[in-house]
């Protein structure tokens, strides 16, 4: 078998669900292939992978047409038809979230799992753990407790246990969506020397295109349980059909590469080669740029004003001297001080580990504070009742599972509305109105654990709007989302910001995202801040960034690599800021 996956005319429709999810899709990979599958939240990307790593029929159950067929290289083995314990010696898997996938407390054991689970000797385990601590880079982490570890750390042990079953097909469903911009290099380098080095076949869900597209040897376009294109990272994004495919269902190629396509049809001229990278990218670029010195943004000039007027105005957010430390003697918060005011639009960044959810979760009364004070509206979150701070402070977690427990969506999001006693109208018009903002009118009578996540993601959203606080928190708002739906997202926050006067505060580890729309970043590190000022000018400071493992937006990235060319380009945030330089330069 020349194939490692082989997938030929498969449908798949879910017990609940009405129409089919996957739709005649043919698909195969070979041993060494490293495979990037991309396409808008719900598309039907994660319920093709569980169709190979045999979840789909073996535990979710529905209506499956069509054939499966994996190999170890040396035998084929019908999904349907082949035990979970024999699929998972072929097939790994390693999900978004690696603490979901822990089964015990120390990575050594972790690793052990698996192997033992297949009753094999202690000589055969032993020499499994080495192979797979060894391949991912954890050799000097075997002896840590897992929950001791970094985002990025957790990640590679989890890529490691699923090593250790010796499988030659890995799936990884968004192994970087949690992880700061260090750690998803970390991991993504540590896939490509698998793929590499081992020889082993990868199947990809990423929706951060920028990193991973260098890897890949091929990208799968899905949308609507279908496959719509597939080919090299240079033919896919390099082909213009493509191009405007993937923006009309709402996927967007990597910054780069975007750029690069919107230059080349304003200078009119043809682009003969697609760059995998920024720093090829800017050096094609350089050829065709006019330069200019004396370009000014006004925007940077409107943020400063802005910035300057807001902190004029009402406090909404007073913190003093704030500690916080966990009960197993974690010191996360160290002499917090912060003043956010009404109207604010802020991000908050830093590694893993760097004090960001812990500092939300003070701010939304759930943690009480160890030493010092958070005031939300004038009153010491820690002296309300949930209801009374529910009404001031909405979050909407990373995980978007935290947050759902009901029934139906529409349930879901009349949940806190009715708990704080309003009328079955109010109820009814608020929900509707969540609904109507989030795109899910239409899936109001789902079993919210039965969507994708990204639409999961909505529903968290939709049932904090319906609250309508004075203050919306969003920790990782992009996760698990694509372009489009993130994008309509965002836009939602600014329109929420900017017509209703919330205060937003994005915690993320996109700086494209955090470049677009925040008009404030605190940067916080080892639980203290360490920056905090206007967007550009944090982003202007390549000292702290490179002090907390943090880079600039991409688009900001490339005028840094075009300046080694001579231009004296400004550092624009966002492409349209790049766009309107080149404008102004002739």
């Amino acid at each position: 078998m020349k194939n490692n996956v082989i997938v030929e005319d498969l449908w798949f429709r879910y017990e609940i669900a009405k129409d089919f999810t996957l739709r005649d899709v043919d698909f195969v990979a070979k041993p060494g292939e490293f495979i990037l599958l991309i396409g808008p939240s719900g598309c039907g990307k994660t319920t093709l992978i569980n169709t190979i790593n045999g979840i789909i029929p073996h535990v979710l159950k529905g209506i499956l047409k069509g054939e499966v067929i994996v190999s170890d290289g040396e035998k084929e083995y019908v999904v349907k038809e082949t035990p979970m314990k024999t699929l998972s010696t072929v097939v790994g898997t390693v999900f978004q979230d690696p603490e979901t996938q822990f089964f015990t407390l120390s990575v050594l054991t972790e690793l052990a799992f698996g192997p033992e689970n297949l009753m094999l000797s202690h000589d055969e385990i032993i020499r499994r753990i080495n192979f797979a601590a060894k391949a991912t880079g954890i050799e000097n982490l075997t002896h840590k407790n897992v929950f001791d570890l970094s985002g990025g750390q957790k990640q590679r042990v989890a890529i490691a246990s699923a090593l250790a079953m010796m499988p030659k097909i890995l799936i990884l469903d968004e192994p970087t969506a949690n992880l700061d911009p260090r750690g998803a290099k970390e991991v993504l380098s540590v896939i490509d020397r698998l793929v590499r080095e081992l020889n082993i076949t990868v199947l990809l869900i990423e929706h951060r295109l920028e990193e991973v597209t260098k890897y890949a040897d091929k990208v799968v376009v899905m949308n609507k349980g279908e496959i719509l294109a597939e080919g090299s990272p240079k033919k896919v994004f390099g082909d213009p059909q493509i191009i405007d495919l993937l923006y009309n269902i709402g996927i967007r190629p990597p910054w780069h590469i975007e750029i690069l396509h919107k230059v080349a049809q304003r200078r009119n001229v043809r682009i003969d080669e697609i760059p995998l990278t920024i720093e090829r990218a800017a050096e094609i670029l350089s050829k065709i740029l006019p330069n200019c010195n004396n370009v000014k943004l006004e925007r940077f000039q409107e943020l400063e004003t802005n910035y300057r007027n807001l902190h004029r105005g009402r406090k909404v957010i007073e913190i003093r001297n704030l500690w916080y430390v966990y009960p197993d003697g974690t010191v996360a918060l160290k002499g917090i001080n912060l003043d956010i005011y009404e109207g604010e639009f802020v991000g908050i960044i830093g590694q893993n580990g760097s004090g960001k959810s812990t500092l939300c979760l003070t701010i939304l009364g759930l943690y009480k504070p160890s030493h010092g004070y958070v005031k939300v509206l004038g009153k010491d979150i820690s002296k309300m009742s949930l209801a009374e701070a529910s009404r001031s402070v909405g979050m909407i977690f990373q995980n978007p599972d935290l947050m759902l427990f009901q029934n139906t969506v529409w349930d879901e999001i009349a949940f806190g509305p009715r708990n704080i006693g309003l009328s079955a109208k109010e109820v009814s018009d608020r929900v509707n109105e969540a609904l109507r903002m989030m795109g899910l009118t239409e899936y109001k009578n789902w079993i919210p654990r039965a969507l994708s996540r990204g639409q999961r993601h909505r529903v968290a959203v939709a049932s904090i709007l319906s609250m309508r606080p004075k203050i919306l928190i969003a920790d990782e708002p992009t996760t698990g989302q694509d372009y489009g739906s993130c994008k309509e997202y965002l836009e939602l926050l600014k329109q929420l910001n900017e017509n209703q006067k919330m205060t937003i505060i994005i915690v993320s580890h996109s700086m494209d995202i955090i470049g677009k729309y925040a008009k404030r970043i605190i940067v916080l590190k080892d639980g203290r801040i360490i920056a905090d000022g206007p967007t550009h000018k944090i982003f202007e400071n390549k000292k702290v960034l490179m002090e907390t493992d943090l880079e600039q937006p991409r688009i900001t990235q490339i005028v840094e690599e075009l300046r080694k060319y001579g231009f004296q380009y400004p550092l624009a945030l966002t492409a349209e800021e790049f766009l309107s330089i080149i404008d102004t330069s002739g």
